[in-house]
């Protein structure tokens, strides 16, 4: 048995449905080369726009998208226990208002809810919405908690229109969560 401080790193990727979430897949590729274990969570709206296999078959774990599994398990509680982190990428402004208002109603935010480590927040979004006080303020809200807010960045937005509102560089994203993960190591045999 591996004591705690043996244990490979591991993050719990929360993504929502912004059509950035094909970045979400990079970063799952960027952390799996830097030896750290993932665990995917999907909304709802995330699994309308990739199955979640294709985050499963990148993973080599199940992806959490259902609050009551077919098992009947609750996946929140043994998630949050053992996650070191917590990464939210993309966040839609949906997202960032039901983690704001302490609801706990799919697997995400009832896993946020549960799990008391540090959490990384990295928006994305239209720049009307970025820029919208309800947005502004819930991002306060939970800068003001503890999360870490990475990004948004600035430049051509989905929507053809320019502004701040892109999800941040997944470079930017994966050193910020490296930088919340000192002295975990990585996961044998990785790079």
């Amino acid at each position: 048995m591996t004591s705690e401080t043996e244990r490979p790193a591991h993050v719990l990727l929360a993504v929502s449905g912004s059509v950035a979430i094909h970045r979400g897949l990079d970063l799952v590729r960027e952390l799996d080369r830097h030896g750290v274990d993932v665990t995917v969570l999907m909304t709802e709206a995330a699994c309308k726009l990739v199955r979640p296999l294709l985050f499963q078959a990148m993973t080599r774990r199940r992806v959490h998208h259902d609050l009551f599994s077919a098992e009947g398990e609750d996946p929140y509680d043994h998630l949050a226990r053992e996650a070191d982190l917590m990464v939210f990428a993309p966040a839609t402004a949906d997202l960032i208002g039901r983690l704001a208002a302490g609801l706990g109603d799919d697997v995400v935010t009832t896993t946020a809810l549960a799990f008391s480590g540090p959490r990384i927040l990295a928006p994305a979004m239209n720049w009307r919405m970025w820029e919208h006080p309800f947005v502004q303020r819930n991002v306060g809200v939970l800068r003001d908690a503890g999360y870490r807010i990475v990004g948004p960045g600035e430049g051509d937005l989905a929507c053809g229109e320019r502004g701040p509102g892109r999800l941040a560089e997944v470079e930017e994203i994966l050193a910020a969560a490296l930088e919340a993960l000192p002295g975990k190591p990585p996961r044998p045999g990785s790079h």
